[in-house]
């Protein structure tokens, strides 16, 4: 594993055990990151473990991507106004 993808998992998985979330199996992280001096946004994605295969990636970001819609949907059909106070 790189040093960043050891980091990233130490920190991760340290901050998973405190709020009692269990342990850390697999992660893809996606950040979006800022250049200092030219204030160009770039995305970086890092995966532990490092030797994680592309497809397993995408399978975990397709995976929350389609559980982030889900709560959002879950909250519009609680909360059918929600669109119009955002406006």
């Amino acid at each position: 594993m790189s040093q960043l993808t050891d980091d990233l998992h130490t920190a991760i998985s340290g901050a998973l055990r405190a709020h009692g979330a269990g342990l850390l199996s697999r992660a893809v992280v996606v950040l979006e990151v800022v250049d200092e001096t030219t204030g160009e946004l770039g995305l970086y994605v890092e995966a532990s473990p490092a030797d994680m295969p592309a497809w397993d990636r995408s399978g975990l970001i397709g995976y929350a991507s389609m559980d982030l819609a889900g709560q959002i949907t879950a909250c519009r059909i609680d909360d059918p106004g929600a669109d119009e106070e955002e406006e």
